[in-house]
């Protein structure tokens, strides 16, 4: 098989419908290559060309952390996993690709790996079957100082509100199930790791974060500082969704959801400076660069046209009439019905009446 730069063996893959159950000890998940070429293209940006060291901790077929070797500026890289087998593979496919002797290649446990190599990494990535609960504390803890830990969760059934009893459990958070599912669930994720982090003194910074298939991903810059971590903690807020909207009001009837991260989930200088690479294109790349800057959250056009029971507007018409009253407006990641703005909702309505009246 082959992906990015490498050739590479690996059992037999999946449908690219999403995360399997497998008796298999290694899977390959195509579904996860863009998954990957964004890695690729987000550390060719983050690294600038340093030579920073790496470490793909729970390797599977070693495909992310020999494409990281390959494609990337750096050369040090180490990809461990827990399972001999992965590890065997590993090996072979390193040699397949004439850098067995330029990788460093171990079997342990991702927390025994962190512990025993702590501060040594500028990148980890955790990229595990399911939640990312487990790993996620030490990666935190013991990344270098503004280094970044690369989070992907594929419980995004949990996230997203599903299975809220068990969102409490894992998350420590109440989620929503409604037409900013996406975008709550990847704000649930990243307030749980602003949460980790600050136990240790530590402070995050999301540089790109996103929803793609079956899985939410985050790359956060981590740091040591007190000061640092409790304002992270004050950007935590717990929110009420109802007719369309939301707010913050306590008062208000219906749950309280949350809490979620309500800080940016972009660099735009990191967005700026991310390339192609495979199936990360032009247009995916530009519509992050849009939607960055805008505050959290988004309004449907199908959902408030449902509540307003008229006929949804395009998005071309309405983004014009935003802009024909002031304010800004992007179209999201997030949902294809989906509009990110810093009017009010009031003008939304106001601007529906308008449209189809």
């Amino acid at each position: 098989m082959n992906e990015g730069e490498i050739s590479f063996l690996a059992p037999k893959p999946g449908d690219g419908k999403g995360p399997k159950k497998t008796g298999e000890d290694v899977f390959y998940n195509t579904s996860m290559k863009m998954n990957r070429d964004i890695c690729i293209s987000f550390l060719n940006s983050f690294a600038g060309g340093k030579d920073i060291r790496v470490l793909d901790g729970m390797a599977a077929t070693g495909v992310r952390g020999l494409r990281i070797f390959k494609e990337t500026s750096t050369s040090k890289v180490d990809i461990n996993d827990v399972s001999e087998q992965a590890v065997d593979l590993i090996v072979k496919n390193a040699k397949m690709n004439s850098i067995l002797d330029s990788v460093k290649i171990s079997n342990d446990s991702i927390e025994k790996h962190l512990i025993e190599n702590r501060y040594e990494y500028d990148y980890v990535d955790i990229d595990p079957f399911g939640t990312p609960v487990p790993y996620f504390s030490l990666a935190a803890r013991y990344v270098s100082h503004k280094g970044v830990v690369g989070v992907t969760a594929t419980d995004t059934s949990v996230l997203c509100g599903t299975y809220p009893k068990t969102c409490r459990r894992r998350y420590s958070a109440v989620p929503e199930n409604n037409w900013c599912r996406h975008e709550n669930g990847l704000r649930i994720l990243i307030a749980y790791c602003a949460m980790e982090a600050a136990r240790h003194d530590r402070w995050i910074r999301p540089l790109l974060s996103y929803y793609e298939g079956h899985h939410l991903r985050t790359y956060l810059q981590i740091g040591e500082g007190k000061k640092e971590a409790d304002l992270c903690l004050e950007k935590l807020e717990r929110v009420r969704f109802h007719d369309g909207k939301w707010d913050h009001n306590r008062g208000s009837q219906g749950k309280m959801s949350g809490p979620f991260w309500t800080g940016q989930l972009f660099s735009k200088d990191i967005l700026e400076d991310l390339m192609v690479v495979g199936e990360l294109d032009e247009d995916m790349i530009s519509l992050w660069i849009d939607e960055s800057g805008y505050p959290p959250f988004f309004y449907d056009t199908n959902e408030i046209s449902s509540i307003m029971k008229v006929e949804p507007p395009s998005m071309k018409v309405l983004k014009e009439k935003i802009k024909d009253r002031g304010f800004k407006s992007s179209r999201t990641h997030f949902s294809p019905t989906g509009i990110k703005t810093n009017a009010p909702f009031e003008e939304l309505e106001s601007i529906f009446l308008k449209i189809t009246s």
